[in-house]
């Protein structure tokens, strides 16, 4: 591919940019691999890069990272080749930056930690909405505040989804087990399609093509593992022994990856749950209707057909609060000043 050039690094950022892009196909995604194959060099570039970018989202807000934004907003009018190579090299001063000194000692302690056990962590805020392509060619889908540490070993290959949701498009790799360690369960797949939504109140697994294993992670309550097939849907909440396993119409279950939420008799509070990670206006449940159920499709960020919804149908109010956000509360009940 000509428009890759001989430099390494300078291949890696236009890759990078090339699999972000809304337009990437499985061919890209064959042809990434086969470049990563190619020479191990190849890799080395493409990690660096990697870990420099992940320096400039964890310290986007630094002062003196003032000076590399403007850089880069100086060659939004160069060529393709400049533009990739100006970003390398904004992504490298970065990681220069944090690593020599301009960090508190302990933040830099804890990078240097991170590298050391090759960790990557990418993170969404409120709102935000990302696909990644990971060094081994799976396909992450992130949705809005998120959070997720990935660990690729020569014999396993180890996610931590922290809290949020991810869909995972699993590359088949026979001797490289896919691992997804989310609230107190592990999933774990060899070259799947499959969705994990773990927030305080419950975990979520659901399975659209292939097979995965859940099981209790160490330390988790003592239960045999499940196997879930296509279409099939398990959910453990906080507190309960048992994890629900049921069908569900796998369109409408993964809809939020192209950005609608179908809710079939859903808590409310769950719901709620989904629209906050999405929404720049905060939704806050009283307990008093937290088990109210909804039913419907909402775009993403939609939130304020989400509350008209809610009016329509069930018996609550919709208060601002001081702090600027939705309080929803049962119809004629007291509120006190928040």
């Amino acid at each position: 591919m000509s428009w890759l050039g001989d430099n390494p690094d300078e291949a890696a950022a236009a890759w990078d940019a090339r699999l972000r892009g809304a337009r990437t196909t499985d061919a890209d995604h064959k042809a990434f691999q086969a470049w990563l194959q190619q020479d191990s060099e190849h890799q080395r570039a493409y990690d660096r890069l990697q870990s420099a970018l992940r320096t400039l989202r964890a310290h986007a807000d630094l002062p003196e990272l003032s000076a590399l934004r403007d850089e880069a907003r100086n060659t939004v009018h160069a060529s393709r080749r400049r533009r990739m190579a100006g970003a390398l090299a904004l992504a490298a001063g970065i990681a220069a930056i944090v690593t020599v000194g301009a960090l508190p000692k302990q933040e830099a302690g804890l990078a240097v930690v991170a590298e050391q056990v090759d960790e990557q962590i990418y993170a969404t805020r409120p709102h935000e909405w990302t696909r990644v392509t990971l060094a081994d060619g799976s396909l992450v889908t992130l949705d809005g505040n998120t959070r997720m540490a990935v660990r690729l070993g020569e014999h396993r290959r180890d996610i931590r989804l922290v809290g949020g949701r991810a869909l995972f498009k699993v590359a088949k790799d026979q001797g490289r087990p896919f691992v997804v360690k989310a609230g107190n369960r592990t999933i774990t797949a060899l070259g799947t399609l499959f969705d994990v939504r773990v927030t305080p109140r419950e975990l979520r697994v659901t399975l659209a093509e292939g097979s995965v294993a859940v099981r209790p992670a160490a330390g988790g309550p003592r239960l045999p593992q499940q196997i879930l097939k296509p279409s099939q849907q398990l959910v453990a909440v906080a507190g309960s022994a048992t994890p629900l396993l049921r069908s569900v119409d796998i369109q409408n279950a993964l809809a939020w990856a192209e950005r609608q939420f179908f809710f079939e008799d859903e808590p409310l509070a769950t719901a709620v749950e989904e629209i906050n990670r999405n929404a720049d206006l905060q939704i806050i449940v009283d307990p008093s209707v937290a088990d109210l159920r909804i039913n419907g499709m909402f775009r993403v960020s939609d939130e304020t057909a989400f509350i008209e919804a809610l009016k329509l149908t069930l018996p609550i109010e919709v208060r601002p609060d001081r702090q600027g956000r939705l309080i929803i509360t049962r119809a004629g009940a007291r509120v006190a000043a928040m």
